[in-house]
């Protein structure tokens, strides 16, 4: 990663060979990083959360610190408006986030501040440098180590081409150190804010900022951006590719294993992206996500979400002499986005909650003139009650998401229905909570 500094040039124009490329890829059935579904989101609670707006997560290696950023609070350095401080939360034993808190004197002050980045043994951390005594508008970045539970004071890292033609910049530094990634409105900019790349050469200098080219960024704005823990996984935040609302969260995968070259984005889809503004994407050991959104009207807030991860493999459709199952992947380039495609009932319960039935009404819509899928509805149960009981009430499950499939204009020839009662659990052992999603119907698609 680090030698390609001086031999690596990043063109700009690379959209085609990108495309290309990821149509190579989903006729092969190949899968070259992990593909994921998320729950819906959850907002995290007011020891989070507050009257002011929160933004810019970021969890420490152990996942046990959640840094964040508060703007408009009383309790920030310097008052309300003076700028935005870094705020931690520390989890206690039960795994609940405790009431956070900004006693951090060297790393807050009356500019704006935020965790940009932590190294993977947690000695160091990197903000938006506001410790300079330069006044600029520009920020660049800076590094803290970390002693125990303090921070020393930070230092300037030297990034050269920081010419944003505003104050609007964001940076993500990874946790091995090398690389960097900055949203900014460059001269060169293909849009508003773009994102571009910096990589640490072997004797610790940074190269210049280079423009991630036109399949990543487009004539409105991309920031926040984050990079998954084996670097081929881009996630932002985006408004010129439409979407859900204000600004979404992209998914993009990178090519090749060239910084260059990405795959077309996929959007993140409604359990994560809203009406509103949904940015600052962070995945924690592909089990987690959070982020923050103003979905709820006025400040941001910041949300949750579980994440499912499928292995990074090359993944064999299921065949038979007739048709085969779709592929996670061929799934999830069916849809234009990673979605759950589970349908989730109350104890004892066949009926579809409300919450459902936007996500059928959607995968409906998907298929009304795509006619050479099929849907294949598969109903569970929990271990709770007789077999017999069970298998009927799989059997229901199936049939009642069958019936909201045909009232959106599916074809009855094109839904099959089977239950297994309680015989292929999703969880085994866990909470109420966890043990809950074995009531379910999973929806898959043949062709």
């Amino acid at each position: 990663m680090v030698k390609e500094v001086k031999k690596q040039s990043i063109p700009r124009a690379i959209s085609l060979l990108a495309l290309i490329t990821f149509l190579i890829f989903s006729q092969l059935n190949v899968v070259f990083a992990q593909n994921y579904t998320f729950d819906k989101a959850i907002k995290l609670s007011e020891n989070i959360n507050s009257n002011a707006e929160e933004s810019k997560p970021f969890l420490s290696p152990d996942g046990n610190k959640l840094y964040f950023v508060r703007t408009f609070h009383d309790n920030n350095v310097g008052g309300k408006y003076s700028g935005q401080d870094i705020w931690r939360s520390i989890k206690d034993q039960f795994g609940q986030w405790r009431p956070a808190t900004n006693d951090f004197p060297e790393l807050n002050n009356n500019r704006n501040n935020a965790v940009i980045g932590i190294n993977s043994d947690e000695s160091a951390i990197y903000l938006t440098n506001g410790y300079s005594n330069i006044t600029t508008t520009i920020l660049g970045i800076a590094r803290s180590i970390k002693i125990g539970d303090y921070f020393s004071k930070p230092n300037d890292v030297n990034i050269s081409g920081l010419d944003s033609r505003n104050s609007l910049i964001g940076f993500y530094i990874n946790k091995t150190e090398d690389v960097l990634l900055i949203s900014m409105d460059k001269r060169n900019s293909i849009g508003k804010e773009d994102l571009y790349i910096c990589l640490k050469a072997e004797d610790g200098t940074w190269s210049a900022p280079n423009n991630l080219g036109a399949t990543i960024n487009t004539t409105g704005f991309e920031i926040s951006p984050f990079l998954s823990d084996d670097g081929k996984l881009l996630f932002f935040s985006s408004n010129g590719r439409g979407g859900y609302g204000d600004a979404d969260i992209f998914m993009s995968r990178k090519l090749y294993d060239s910084w260059g070259i990405w795959s077309d984005p996929i959007n993140l889809g409604p359990e994560i992206n809203s009406k509103g503004f949904d940015a600052y994407f962070y995945l924690y050991k592909d089990e987690m996500a959070y982020f923050s959104s103003n979905r709820d009207g006025g400040l941001s807030n910041i949300y949750m979400s579980n994440v499912t991860a499928f292995e990074q493999q090359k993944e064999v459709a299921d065949l038979d002499e007739n048709r085969f199952k779709l592929t996670e992947t061929e799934i999830q380039e069916l849809l234009g986005m990673p979605i759950s495609r589970n349908i989730y009932f109350n104890f004892g319960a066949y009926n579809v909650e409300a919450s459902s039935i936007e996500l059928i009404d959607f995968l409906a819509s998907k298929l009304q003139t795509k006619r050479q899928y099929l849907i294949e509805l598969i109903g569970h149960t929990d271990k709770e009650g007789t077999d017999d009981f069970n298998q009927k009430l799989s059997e229901d499950r199936a049939n009642e998401v069958a019936k909201y499939f045909k009232n959106y204009g599916i074809d009855s020839l094109r839904i099959s229905t089977v239950g297994v009662g309680e015989t292929q659990p999703y969880v085994i052992e866990g909470t109420k909570e966890e043990l809950a999603k074995n009531r379910r119907v999973e929806i898959n698609f043949v062709q």
